[in-house]
């Protein structure tokens, strides 16, 4: 069974606050894969190598590289190399919408998102020993500091964050610093979608819920991403489709209803039209490929 990488930052590392640090090596991900999932993460790779996958696309990361993932996203780690080490520190949701500097770091980040991509960027040896620096800063001495451990805290992230938009500002130097209106609704546009796209399909309900209209929110989305709303929606529910077609047995009538098709006839049309196939063709594709080569199979698929 796959675990999660909070809670092997429990065991190995330290809990402060609103937060958790630790250091991430190759025995800490031997037995199965890790997931990354509801939270902001700060993954910085000291050495050695790592594959993350998510549900569009497979990377491998090196010494210097750092990740940054929003609670939008969900990936999976796994083939760290024997030498792998990585800095990670977390953050909850709710604490990062609190700090006045975590919206200039999702500035530099979203246009990543916006194209499905994660925000994965190289720092050069002097901004990666710094950030190592400042991320080792949120360790165990926290807890004895019982009077202004909250500020604390609360400005080391602060300081963390800068340092991140700053390094990242030099690579993105197309991306504008400030911060807009529209950076904050598509941010906003994007929590909704991934707790939401499976019951809701309409661009109307994601306008509603930012209370703007809907060419105000679909001017934004294309404006920032090239696509519209409803690609957005519809790349979200194939994944979801694509992954319960290959990884379970659940027929194709269930999977239309848990993705919020009227019917299976409407879930199959969609499906064909963003892949070529139909769901029945696509899933008899998969089980051919798996009893040609269950192995390459199973490494393709991170399991």
């Amino acid at each position: 069974m796959n675990r999660l990488l909070t809670e092997i930052m429990e065991e190995s590392g330290q809990k402060v606050g609103n937060t958790l640090s630790s250091r991430i090596g190759h025995t800490h991900l031997q037995e199965t894969p890790v997931i990354i999932k509801q939270g902001f993460f700060f993954l910085l790779v000291t050495n050695g190598t790592i594959v993350i996958t998510d549900a569009f696309h497979r990377y491998t990361l090196s010494s210097n590289q750092l990740l940054v993932l929003t609670p939008s996203t969900e990936s999976l780690l796994s083939d760290a190399s024997p030498d792998f080490s990585m800095a990670t520190l977390y953050i909850a949701p709710d604490y990062f919408d609190s700090l006045p500097d975590g919206q200039p770091v999702y500035n530099q980040v979203a246009r990543h998102l916006g194209n499905y991509l994660l925000p994965i960027f190289q720092l050069s040896d002097s901004q990666a020993a710094y950030l190592g620096k400042t991320m080792s800063l949120f360790s165990e001495h926290l807890k004895t500091m019982q009077l202004y451990q909250d500020g604390i805290i609360r400005h080391l992230c602060s300081f963390l964050l800068l340092q991140i938009t700053d390094a990242l500002c030099q690579e993105n130097r197309n991306t504008p610093v400030c911060i807009k209106r529209s950076n904050e609704i598509f941010r906003n546009f994007k929590k909704l979608l991934v707790y939401h796209y499976r019951e809701n399909h309409s661009i109307q309900f994601y306008a509603d819920q930012l209370h703007i209209s809907t060419t105000y929110l679909s001017r934004i989305v294309k404006g920032l991403t090239g696509h519209t709303v409803c690609f957005h929606v519809s790349e979200l529910l194939c994944a979801d489709a694509r992954k319960l077609l290959e990884c379970t047995d659940m027929d194709i009538k269930e999977i239309a209803d848990y993705l919020g098709f009227s019917d299976q006839s409407v879930f199959g049309k969609f499906f064909m039209r963003k892949t070529g196939l139909s769901p029945l063709k696509f899933r008899m594709r998969k089980e051919r490929r798996l009893k040609e080569s269950p192995n390459d199979t199973q490494v393709s698929q991170g399991l």
